[in-house]
């Protein structure tokens, strides 16, 4: 197999451009970088996202983890990951500082540098643009990574947009774990099922026994609801991760999740609560 060739010149960079790399919203954006297309420290990843209709594309593990957090909030309407910033102004920003900008290190072309993420947020009848940055807290004693951000900080600031640097240090470890956990059951297509209505009618049923649950654990619960509602081994757990993933029930994601718990800890959102009908567990 030949070895995939990461390095950039500039015929490779007018073929990103042509390919409008970089442009877009929503699921017609196209990052300027993929998984395909760098040597990434740390796991790469593909992620699909509900939000935004299209697989993400993330190049470390830090990455994934921004993206999940990013991902879950309600605030966050879009998420474009490795934006391209515009050459001709990085390049000037760079000579202003009396710092070299960043170049490819055999062609020696200077690359067109890229913001980790571009998100928009919602804010009441506002809609406003940030730019975060995601490294590790480690690289920060690094005196080239920190010209390298002071590139992108000035780039952002002269458009006036929010701009941030987070660090693994910022992030909260326990909810990442959990929402890693539950996006992994956002969709239950890939799951085995006799029937095309096979998980709905799971879902329903948790979700009409859950108020007669009251005083049980979540041991307790699954317990009951594989004896008087035919629930295979497994798959209350199954149901509980994908409601909480699309927000039907609420869990707390700062907590690792505990079969000993109470069901009393489940918050059903309103829209879904109002159309429960009971269905007797005993």
């Amino acid at each position: 197999m030949a070895k995939r060739r990461y390095s950039f010149d500039e015929d490779k960079l007018s073929r990103f451009l042509k390919e409008a790399r970089g442009h877009g919203h929503g699921k017609d954006y196209r990052p300027w970088l993929t998984i395909q297309d760098v040597s990434s420290l740390g796991r790469s990843s593909r992620i699909h996202s509900r939000k935004t209709d299209r697989e993400h594309h993330l190049l470390s593990d830090i990455e994934t983890a921004m993206f999940l957090l990013l991902d879950w909030s309600d605030s966050v309407t879009d998420i474009r990951e490795q934006f391209p910033l515009d050459r001709d102004e990085t390049r000037r920003i760079a000579a202003d500082m009396g710092v070299r900008h960043p170049a490819d290190t055999q062609s020696r072309t200077d690359i067109v540098m890229t913001t980790d993420f571009v998100v928009n947020v919602q804010t009441g009848d506002t809609n406003t643009l940030a730019a975060r940055s995601v490294k590790p807290a480690s690289e920060l004693d690094k005196v080239r990574i920190l010209e390298k951000q002071e590139i992108e900080r000035r780039y952002w600031h002269v458009k006036g947009v929010d701009w941030g640097l987070v660090t693994n240090l910022d992030l909260p470890a326990q909810r990442i774990k959990n929402l890693r956990w539950l996006h992994e059951m956002q969709s239950l297509q890939h799951m085995m099922a006799p029937h095309p209505d096979y998980w709905d009618d799971r879902c329903s049923r948790f979700l009409a026994c859950l108020p007669q649950a009251t005083g049980m654990s979540n041991k307790q619960f699954v317990r009951l609801l594989e004896s008087t509602q035919g629930f295979a081994n497994g798959e209350a757990l199954t149901v509980i991760r994908h409601l909480a993933a699309n927000k039907r029930i609420a869990i707390d994601l700062d907590a690792k999740f505990d079969m000993q718990g109470q069901v009393d800890s489940f918050i059903v959102a309103a829209q879904y609560a109002a159309d429960q009908s009971p269905r007797k567990i005993a």
